[in-house]
């Protein structure tokens, strides 16, 4: 199901990815419609999969995981069966917060979360393995967050 955003779709994705648990009446006031027309809106994005995902974001410090690593990844075999299979393990992984298929020297980049360098170590351990078929490997460890986010600005 394709959806065209107009100015109402974009005014209340704008919101809504500042926060989530507005009150459907602060929607509609902030964007100047009826609450019902607002609720029609947020479910007709909902069904089109323009919303993915309502969630709540965590400080991963304040919950005990303070190490974050990009990790570049480079497969040992480049076919489709493989790289599907990969994503598949990535995708059941809690610590890897992102995974992105790229382009350039490496296939994969993932964002990880650990609680320390001992956790991650296990993490590499277990799952970047030539079993997994992963040839190399290579870690970039976060030293501070200037900007973290989800949003997407619309306008």
């Amino acid at each position: 199901m394709s959806h065209t955003l107009d100015n109402i779709d974009k005014a209340i994705l704008n919101l809504l990815q500042d926060d989530a648990t507005l009150p459907l009446k602060t929607v509609a006031e902030r964007v100047h419609v009826s609450i019902a027309t607002a609720q029609r809106r947020i479910q007709a994005l909902i069904d089109s999969d323009v919303i993915t995902k309502q969630v709540a974001i965590v400080n991963p410090d304040k919950v005990g995981y303070g190490l974050t690593a990009v990790v570049m990844i480079e497969m040992e075999r480049s076919n489709t069966s493989m790289q599907h299979r990969f994503e598949r393990l990535m995708d059941a992984q809690s610590r890897i917060m992102s995974c992105y298929e790229v382009s350039g020297d490496f296939d994969f980049m993932l964002m990880v979360n650990a609680k320390n360098m001992s956790d991650y170590h296990q993490f590499t351990r277990s799952l970047l393995t030539y079993e997994n078929n992963v040839r190399n490997f290579k870690s970039q460890f976060v030293m501070n967050f200037t900007k973290s986010g989800t949003k997407i600005t619309l306008d």
